[in-house]
């Protein structure tokens, strides 16, 4: 029996790495199409790039299952959302019926760690009960670190993990644990419907 396909989001803030890591899985992953909304930019931050996403990045690819996976294959439908504040009303709308999602920082700039930080908390507001990982590129000291890392963007060290936006093996790993905890908490949730209709 096939998984059923899921909804990740991808967010973060300007220049974290949202376009490459999707650009990244849908090339390594067997995916289609990579739809990108992005424009050039004109205001400070093109000193980091000179475009940015003004909508959404949308891609699907299929995960392979570890071997120890309590699912299969997954097929994954990926939206990446703006990172600059001014495209907010974005995230809302593209968490929606979201399964999933990662957070991208870029740990060697503290604009991006603050920013990073925002957007953490609004995903909070916007979907407290769906499973989220945060994905730490340029991150130099994860050991040291992580504990203070956690406590800058208001979320658990345990939910930060080291990712490369242009590596597909670190991207595949992240996506592989987010799925873990996706599928985890739909088990979680079936078990406790099945143990209220017996009781």
């Amino acid at each position: 029996m096939s998984s059923p396909a899921r909804k990740i989001v991808v967010t973060g803030p300007f220049g974290a790495g949202k376009t490459t890591f999707a650009t990244t899985v849908t090339a390594g992953l067997g995916g289609g199409t990579l739809v990108t909304t992005e424009t050039g930019v004109s205001d400070e931050t093109a000193a980091l790039k000179t475009s940015t996403t003004v909508a959404m990045d949308h891609t699907s690819f299929t995960v392979p299952a570890p071997a120890t996976a309590g699912w299969d294959d997954v097929r994954v439908n990926l939206f990446g959302t703006p990172g600059q504040e001014r495209f907010s009303f974005m995230w809302e709308l593209l968490a929606r019926n979201m399964d999933g999602y990662l957070v991208l920082v870029d740990a060697s700039r503290s604009t991006s760690i603050e920013a990073a930080a925002d957007i953490v908390g609004a995903f909070q507001r916007i979907a407290p009960a769906v499973p989220r990982l945060v994905a730490v590129s340029r991150w130099a000291d994860p050991a040291g670190t992580r504990a203070r890392l956690g406590q800058l963007l208001g979320t658990s060290p345990s939910a930060l993990i080291a990712c490369d936006p242009r590596d597909l093996s670190q991207c595949t790993a992240v996506l592989t644990v987010l799925l873990d905890g996706v599928h985890t908490l739909e088990s979680r949730r079936v078990a406790a419907g099945t143990d209220g209709a017996t009781a």
